[in-house]
C-alpha cells in the first residue's frame, strides 16, 4: 500500500521548527523569509508557527517583552481556532519566558499547558522540548524528583538525534538544577553524562555547559579540570562570538585561579570579563565580576579595594536588580493587557450570545453551534436530538400575576434546562424568544431522546411552583427532532420540532410529540389555533 504524501507546507515548518534546535540564526533567517515570502495578510497557522520560532530566537537578545506580548497574541488566536500544536508552541515558550525574569508559578502553569496540549501525532523532538520546558519550571519551583523524570524523558525521546543540541540543553539543565540544589553526585553524574555525550557525537560543548561542568567540577574540588574546561573563554574570538556565554565561563575561571591561590591570573581574567560585559552591555555579568573582584582584593589582603569593591558590586546588583524586577513588571503588564483584552472580547461575544434575562444561550448561538454539531454528524460525529420547548398558557400568568413573575417563572424554567442540558455531554439550553426554549442534546438515540425530554417535562410541571405563582401551574410543550432522521440541516431539523411542538398543544399540552407519536403532522396552519 503506498503511503500517503506528507504536505510540503508541514514538511517546510517541521524544518524551521527544528532548525532552532541546530542553528538559532538560521532558524531565525529562514523563519523571517518563509515570513516575507508570506506577506501581508490572513496566512493561518503557518504564518503564527513562524511567528513564534521568530519569537523565541529573540527572547534571548534583549528585552523579552516583546516577544511575550506577540506570543500571547498568537496563543488567543490558537485557542479560538482550536490549533492545539500551535497552543503547545506558545505556552513553551511563555513558559520559558517567565522562568526567565524568576515568575515560577506562571513558568509552571505555562510549562504545564505545552504538554497537555500535545498531540499525539507530535515529533520526538518538540515533544522533548516541552518536557525541557517543564522540568526546568519544576527544578526552579523545588520539585526536583519531578524535574529529574521530565528531563530523563525529554532525553530518551531524543536520545537518536544527534543533529539537534537539544540532548546537551537537557544534560546542561539538570546539571545545573542539581548543582543549584547542592546535590554534588547527581550534579557530577550529569555533567560526565554531558561530557559522554560531547565525546562520542565529536561535538563541541558551548560555553554555558562548559560553565557548568566547571562549576561542578569546582564544588567537587576537581580545580584543574575545571581550569581546562574554561580556558577557552580567554580566547577574544570566542568571547566576541558568545560573550553572554563567556563572560559567565570567566567569573567562575577567576573563582577557580583564587580557589588555587593564583590571584594574578584571578585578576587577568576578571579584567577580562569586566572589559567584555562593558563592550556587550551585558550588566548582569558585569555585576557579578564586581563581586569576584571584591573577592580577589580580599584574598590579597587589600580589604579597602575589596569594601568598595564590594560597594561597588552592592550598586550594581540593586541596579540590576531594579532591572530585572523593570523587565519582569513589563513583561507581566504586556501579558496582563493582552490576556485582559482578549477576556474582554470573549465577555462581551458571551454577552452577545446569551439571553440577559434566564442565562442561556439566545437564538445567535444556536444558529452558529446548530451547524457546527451537524456537521461533525455529517463528517461521522454523534447524532443530535433537540427539542422545542414552550410553556403553556404563559399570557395567563403575565396577566393574572404580573410580568416581574413571568420573568421569575422564565428564570427557573432556564436552571432546570441548564440541569437538563449537563446530563448530556455538549448538550445546549437556549431561549430562542419569549416563553420558548431550545435544548440539543448530542450522542442521543431515538429511545433515549424520549426518556430525556419527557423527564424534562415532568420536571418543569412537578416542580413547586407555589413560592412563584401560587396556585397557577408551569407546566410545558415539547416537540422533538433527530439529526439525521428528520434532517441533515438546521433548518430541516427546527421546522420537524417546531411542527411536533404544535401538535403537543393542540393534543393538550404539558406532553412530548416525536416522530413516532407524528407520522403525517396536521398542517400548520391549523396547528396555529392550538397555540
Amino acid at each position: 500500500m503506498a503511503g500517503t504524501q506528507a504536505d510540503p507546507t508541514d514538511v517546510r515548518l517541521a524544518r524551521v521548527e527544528r532548525q532552532f534546535w541546530i542553528d538559532r540564526n538560521v532558524a531565525l533567517e529562514s523563519a523571517e523569509a518563509w515570513l516575507a515570502e508570506l506577506g501581508d495578510g490572513e496566512h493561518g497557522a503557518t504564518a503564527r508557527r513562524l511567528r513564534v520560532v521568530v519569537a523565541a530566537v529573540r527572547m534571548d537578545r534583549g528585552d523579552p517583552s516583546q516577544s511575550a506580548v506577540e506570543v500571547q497574541e498568537i496563543l488567543s488566536w490558537a485557542e479560538q481556532h482550536g490549533e492545539l500544536a500551535l497552543q503547545s508552541r506558545c505556552h513553551d515558550v511563555l513558559g520559558s519566558i517567565f522562568e526567565l525574569v524568576g515568575d515560577r508559578a506562571l513558568a509552571l502553569e505555562h510549562a504545564v499547558a505545552a504538554n497537555d496540549l500535545l498531540e499525539d501525532s507530535e515529533v520526538p523532538l518538540m515533544r522533548a522540548a516541552a518536557r525541557k520546558c517543564l522540568a526546568d519550571a519544576l527544578g526552579s519551583a523545588g520539585s526536583l524528583d519531578e524535574a529529574r523524570r521530565r528531563y530523563a524523558d525529554a532525553l530518551r525521546l531524543v536520545i537518536d538525534d544527534p543533529e539537534t543540541m537539544i540532548r546537551y540543553n537537557i544534560l546542561n539543565n539538570l546539571a545545573y538544577t542539581e548543582y543549584l540544589a547542592h546535590n554534588q553526585a547527581e550534579a557530577l553524574a550529569a555533567v560526565e553524562q554531558l561530557i559522554c555525550l560531547s565525546e562520542v557525537g565529536d561535538r563541541q560543548i558551548g560555553m554555558y555547559a562548559l560553565d557548568t561542568v566547571a562549576r561542578v567540577y569546582l564544588t567537587a574540588g576537581r580545580l584543574d579540570e575545571a581550569e581546562q574546561k574554561l580556558l577557552p573563554a580567554m580566547d577574544p574570538a570566542v568571547g566576541d562570538l558568545h560573550p553572554d556565554g563567556s563572560t559567565a565561563a570567566l567569573v567562575t575561571l577567576a573563582e577557580i585561579y583564587r580557589t588555587q591561590g593564583k590571584l594574578e591570573q584571578a585578576q587577568t581574567v576578571i579584567d577580562r570579563c569586566r572589559d567584555l560585559s562593558q563592550r556587550h552591555g551585558l550588566i548582569r555579568w558585569s555585576t557579578e565580576a564586581a563581586r569576584e573582584q571584591a573577592e580577589i582584593h580580599a584574598a590579597n589582603g587589600d580589604f579597602r579595594a575589596a569594601f568598595e569593591a564590594y560597594r561597588d558590586f552592592h550598586e550594581q546588583s540593586e541596579a540590576l536588580g531594579a532591572s530585572e524586577d523593570k523587565s519582569r513588571g513589563r513583561i507581566l503588564e504586556a501579558v496582563f493587557q493582552t490576556a485582559e483584552a482578549r477576556r474582554e472580547s470573549e465577555r462581551y461575544r458571551e454577552l452577545a450570545e446569551r439571553d440577559p434575562l434566564t442565562g442561556l444561550h439566545n437564538r445567535r448561538f444556536v444558529d452558529e453551534r446548530l451547524g457546527v454539531a451537524l456537521l461533525r454528524m455529517r463528517e461521522g460525529g454523534p447524532t443530535l436530538a433537540i427539542a422545542m420547548v414552550d410553556l403553556d398558557h404563559f399570557k395567563r400568568i403575565n396577566d393574572t400575576l404580573s410580568h416581574e413573575v413571568g420573568d421569575s417563572v422564565l428564570r427557573e424554567v432556564g436552571r432546570l434546562l441548564i440541569d437538563a442540558a449537563a446530563s448530556v455531554t455538549d448538550g445546549i439550553a437556549a431561549r430562542l424568544g419569549g416563553e420558548e426554549f431550545l435544548l440539543a442534546l448530542p450522542g442521543l438515540e431515538a429511545g433515549e431522546a424520549q426518556l430525556h425530554f419527557e423527564a424534562v417535562c415532568r420536571a418543569i410541571a412537578d416542580h413547586d411552583w407555589s413560592p412563584i405563582t401560587g396556585s397557577l401551574p408551569v407546566t410545558a410543550s415539547i416537540g422533538v427532532a433527530l439529526a439525521p432522521a428528520d434532517g441533515q440541516q438546521s433548518s430541516d431539523l427546527l421546522r420537524a420540532a417546531d411542527v411536533r411542538l404544535y401538535v403537543a398543544k393542540r393534543d393538550g399540552r404539558n406532553r412530548v410529540v416525536h416522530a413516532a407519536v407524528v407520522s403525517t403532522p396536521a398542517p400548520v396552519p391549523d396547528l396555529l389555533e392550538a397555540r
